[in-house]
């Protein structure tokens, strides 16, 4: 099975800044993955996105006196495991491969719902 279903660009003022790339499988909303790597870029990200829906899970959860995400380190845990690592100001995690990234962000959304 491929892990990309559709490849496509995003431009900006005529230049071709990101490439998209869907994939098959699904987040904890029930859309599609999509990862994206700089046109002249060397790395794969999630553009923010998997961190984004942690935040709006432990919102969910915060009457149920669970530790955030950030305090359990499960997902620096789960990101070591596939050789990503969480950057930015939007903590997007990356990787130098999409099947890495992939990975990791099937593994925290299996945390999440298993957790949960």
């Amino acid at each position: 099975m491929d892990l990309i279903e559709r490849k496509y660009t995003i431009s900006k003022n005529g230049k071709v800044g990101w490439i998209a790339y869907d994939t098959e499988f699904v987040d904890c909303l029930n859309d599609g993955i999509t990862i994206y790597r700089k046109a002249a870029g060397s790395y794969f990200t999630d553009g923010g996105y998997t961190t984004f829906n942690l935040d709006c899970f432990d919102d969910a959860c915060r009457g149920f006196e669970m530790p955030s995400w950030r305090e359990d380190g499960t997902v620096k845990k789960i990101c070591k495991l596939y050789d990503c690592v969480i950057a930015g100001d939007k903590e997007e995690l990356r990787a130098l491969h999409s099947s890495q990234l992939i990975q990791a962000i099937i593994a925290i959304y299996t945390w999440m719902s298993l957790r949960g």
